[in-house]
Formats: C-alpha cells, structure tokens, sequence
C-alpha cells in the first residue's frame, strides 16, 4: 500500500520559510549548518519534503491560488456581490502591489524555488543507499522547481529567474526574458522525465507520468506565446510537437504509467475514488488524519466556495448536510455562459461537475411552507398550505428556464433569476447565493461543521493530456490522428448513455474544431480545476472573454495593457537597492 507524504511532520528538521529570510543555524540548536545537514540522504530526503510544503499548506486546497488560477475570468463571478478578493474576480483598482494574495504567492512561490535551487545543486555530492534513489530525489526537485517557475511565469511574467540558492536577504535582483524562464522549465522536465520511476511508493510525489504531464503542458503554453504574443508560429510549432508528442506518450502508454480515463465522468470526482485516484497524473495529497496536514484546521477548503446557500430553506436543515457541504463562504458563481456552454441533456459532464437539486435528508422533519419562504421563491401558495416530506426535493437552482416554478412544492431559481438577458448578475442572485453550485470537490468524509477537508486536489490529470494533444494536433494540422480525435474520445465519455445514447450526436468533426471550441471545451471538462486564468492568458483571450456582450460581462475593468500580469509585490520592489531598474509590471 502507497503511503502519503508527511512534509508537515518531516519538514521540522529544516526551516520552513525561505533561506533568505531565516538561516538554518536560526531554526537548528543542534548548530548543523546547512551543508553539513544536505550532505546526507536523510537530510536531502527532509529537503525534498519541504519543496513541496507550500503546494499542500498553501497553495492547492486554499484561496489565494483559486482566486489567481480561476478568477477574473470567463467562467466565474463574484458570488453574492461579497468584496473579498474582488480585486482578482474582477480587477478593481485594489488588484495593485500591496495585494495580500500577489504578495504571499510571490514569497511562497520562491521559497519553493530555493528549496529545489538548494537540492539540486547539493545532490550530486550526497550519497545515497540506493543510486535509483538519489536520481528519484532529483527528478523530484526538477519537477518541483519547474512547476513552481511555471506559476511564477504565468503570474508574474519575466521577473527573477534564479538557479542557486540564496541565503540572507538579496539586495539587488535581474530579471529575465520569459524565453530563459521555459527554457529551464522544459529541460528541468525533460531531465525529469529521464530519471524519475514509473511509480513512487509515497502518493503524491511527482513521479515520470507527472513529469511527461506537466511538460506537455508548459511546452503547449510556450508554443501559444510564441504564437499569440511573438507571433512567431514557425518557432511555436516546435512547441506544439513537443507538446503532442509528451501527451500522446501518455495517452499511448496508459497501462505502463498506471494511469486510465474512469468509464464515466461523474467517476473522476466521486469521493471514493478522490486517493489513489486513476485519472490523477499528480495530486496534492491531504490526510484524513488532520495532525499530519500542515494547516491542521482547514488544510482543504475547496469544498466549501463554489457552493450555494441551501440551509434553513424550504426544510432543509439549519446545519449542513455532509453530501451537499457547508456552506455559508460563497465565492464563486457559475457565469451563465460556463452554465451554457454544457448541453446538460446529452453531456453527463454538466451534472457530473454541477448540483441543482436538494433534498431533505430522510431523518429530517416535515416542513409546510412558510411565509418567508414563499416571499423568497415567489409562490403562488398559501403559507401553511404545501407540505413537503423528509426526502422530498426542497430546492431547485437550475440552468433550465421552469415556466410553472411559482406553483412548483419546492423552492425555484431558474436561469432568469440568476441572470440579466445580457448574462450579467441579476438583482436577485446579487444578494442571494441559490445558483447551480460546482460538486466537484465535495467532501462527505468530514466532520460536519468543520473547515477540515480531507481530500486530495487533483492538480494534472490525464483528460487535459488529450486537450493538449488536441489542441496541439489542431495546430499542427495533423490529420492523424486528429484534434477530433482526441476530443471525441472524451465527448465519448461524456456521453449520456441511458436511456437514450446520445454518443453520436456527442462526436464533432476536425472541422468544428478552432480556437473558441478549444476553450470551450476545456472549459467543459476542466472547469474549477485551477487551469482557467493560464489558459485564457496564453491564448491572448482575456480581452476576447471579458467585458460587455462577452462570456463574462460582469467584468468590465479589465486592461489588457496591464492585467495580463499580476504586480510585482511593493514589498519585494523596495528591498530592492536597484528596483529602479528592476521596475513594476506595466501600469501598476
């Protein structure tokens, strides 16, 4: 049996904030310097251990990262009109370089950098047991860093690109053209793919099927910038072979990386199959016993922000109900386009991925209608006059326009309650969180009432290799196998096979497939999985997607002279001797 990483408990034998902020020396009363520490496998295995703390304690599971990776984009407004984080949903003048969200992902994003600049550079002279062992331990290091410098291009854009690790406080820093930041990125890769095993015997350690994943997917991003950005497409189709031919070595070779596409999608996100999960390429691992998580109090909370309000209503109970989680922290709304972009009659992906109906729990009361309720949901009924019984539907939030929902037993909002005829939010849904709500990361196996999450977050999984081959194949003008090729094979899966099976009218032709279909696409399939925001920036289509008479018209302060990237936190500006000369990203 794999067994999980345990960098919450490992990680005290090394400082667990950035070398240039503490030295190892602070933190160690044994007086160990740190070279004397890295010299031995058991101290390279703990510094390996601690590369990876920030992406469990900080980053996949928590805020800051959703509101980066999927906010501010196409498929999700500000739930409830709340003002938390409105400066990432929907780029208010407070998205500048003081930002709590810029600054702690920047200092984060570079520690795990000099954990992974100090391992690589140490490990050459370190012994190991086993020499498999000390290639594994570098492979990991290698993808680490690549993954980390991937989020930091991606956010920031051509900031510092350092390899060696830093100690004490650097006072002057360079930046660095986006070409050097992939080119790192991609040989890291490439050299990680070479060393690292098949499988690791600790799940969540980056193994080579993470490691050929992820390289598919920063050479597809590097191909668009070359082309979007550089306009450069001779140069960019280089990327994009790179990138098809990563993602179609796992496509091809499923059985030899132990990685499969689940029969149907619902499967993929279903709690019992959330560790050791078949589809995952790479997992954020989160323990159900909460001591071994770094935040023991609410390590993941992904469950709880795309969710509507359902408790106290219509019957309901006042507390939550573990298969519909806690809500009560609304984040993110569906826009009516992520909603419209499904045919929810024949693409299983839509409730796979979306919850509209509640129920009353069967060990709940009977309810009868009360006046308030009746207000809230427009009733054509009688207080006292409707009742519904323990299993009975109690509330209905829904895409579908339902003409009889003031007569219906149980609480309604249809789409034009949610939405203006222009997609923005409706009065209604600017107050009241009752929205179709995202259920792919529910969690059942809490405590109820706790902000303990016990999943794991899937982060690559092998579905986005075929929207990469796809993608990439589209570009390349390959003809085989094709872009619909690849799409079909999930567009297959997604198919609702019963009672009627609609996997025919599922398929598309390489004809249909541009750009836009592309997007859409993703956005069916991938949607909340923290993919959104890079997606949109590489393909040059935040402008496109933003705005009035667009797929989020909810955002109307976006400018693509600036927000293509996040400010360079102050913080970091005036430590600097020379930040002159560094300079803030354009127009912050």
């Amino acid at each position: 049996m794999k067994t999980k990483i345990k960098s919450g408990l490992l990680i005290s034998a090394i400082c667990m904030v950035v070398f240039s902020a503490c030295s190892l020396e602070e933190f160690n009363p044994s007086g160990s310097t740190a070279g004397v520490v890295y010299n031995t496998e058991t101290g390279m295995n703990t510094l390996v251990n601690a590369a990876y703390y920030n992406f469990r304690a900080q980053f996949y599971g928590r805020e800051d990262v959703m509101f980066l990776w999927e906010g501010g984009t196409d498929l999700w407004y500000m739930a409830a009109r709340g003002t938390y984080a409105d400066q990432l949903l929907t780029y208010t003048e407070k998205l500048d370089p003081t930002t709590g969200q810029i600054k702690n992902t920047w200092q984060r994003l570079y520690e795990i950098v000099n954990y992974a600049n100090a391992g690589i550079n140490r490990i050459g002279a370190v012994e190991f047991a086993n020499p498999a062992n000390k290639l594994a331990k570098e492979g990991e290091l290698r993808f680490i860093r690549a993954y980390a410098y991937w989020m930091i291009a991606e956010c920031y854009g051509n900031v510092t690109l350092r390899t060696t690790e830093t100690s004490g406080v650097p006072l002057t820093a360079q930046r660095s053209p986006l070409k050097d930041f992939y080119d790192l990125i991609i040989s890291d890769l490439e050299r990680a793919v070479e060393i690292l095993p098949v499988t690791q015997t600790d799940y969540g350690r980056a193994d080579k099927k993470a490691a050929i994943g992820l390289l598919a997917r920063t050479a597809l991003t590097r191909a668009s910038y070359l082309e979007y950005f550089e306009n450069n497409k001779t140069e960019a189709d280089k990327y994009y072979q790179k990138a098809l031919t990563a993602s179609t070595e796992l496509i091809n070779n499923q059985s030899t990386y132990k990685c499969s596409l689940y029969p149907k999608f619902e499967d993929i996100f279903a709690p019992a199959n959330n560790k050791n999960n078949a589809e995952a390429l790479w997992s954020i691992t989160h323990s159900t016993n909460t001591a071994l998580n770094p935040q023991s109090s609410n390590p993941n909370r992904l469950f709880r922000w795309y969710l509507a309000k359902y408790t106290g209503l219509c019957g309901m109970p006042s507390t939550e109900v573990l298969e519909y989680g806690r809500d009560g922290a609304s984040r993110m709304m569906p826009t009516k386009y992520l909603l419209n972009v499904f045919n929810e009659d024949i693409d299983s992906r839509y409730y796979g991925s979306f919850r509209e109906e509640y129920k009353i729990p069967v060990t709940a009361s009977k309810y009868s209608w009360s006046a308030t309720d009746i207000t809230r949901f427009k009733k054509s009924f009688a207080a006292g006059s409707v009742t519904l019984q323990p299993g009975d539907t109690a509330l209905l939030y829904t895409k579908k326009v339902i003409a009889d929902k003031a007569s219906r037993k149980y609480g309604v909002k249809d789409i034009n309650d949610l939405y203006n005829a222009d997609g923005t939010i409706s009065n209604d849904a600017n107050n009241n969180p009752y929205y179709p709500a995202l259920r792919k990361f529910r969690d059942p196996d809490r405590t109820a009432g706790s902000d303990a999450g016990t999943k794991d977050v899937i982060v690559m999984r092998l579905a986005e290799m075929y929207l990469i081959a796809a993608e990439a194949s589209y570009k390349l003008n390959k003809t085989s196998p094709s872009a619909a090729d690849f799409i079909n094979v999930l567009r297959t899966r997604a198919a609702i096979k019963t009672p009627v099976d609609h996997t025919a009218e599922m398929q598309v032709t390489n004809a249909q497939i541009n750009l836009n279909f592309l997007l859409d696409e993703r956005a069916r399939e991938l949607a909340g999985e923290h993919l959104r925001w890079p997606d949109l920036k590489r393909t040059k289509q935040l402008e496109n997607r933003l705005g009035a008479g667009k797929q989020n018209p909810d955002i109307v302060a976006f400018n693509p002279a600036k927000h293509y990237l996040r400010p360079v936190p102050q913080a970091e500006l005036d430590a600097l001797q020379n930040k002159t000369e560094y300079g803030q990203n354009p127009n912050y």
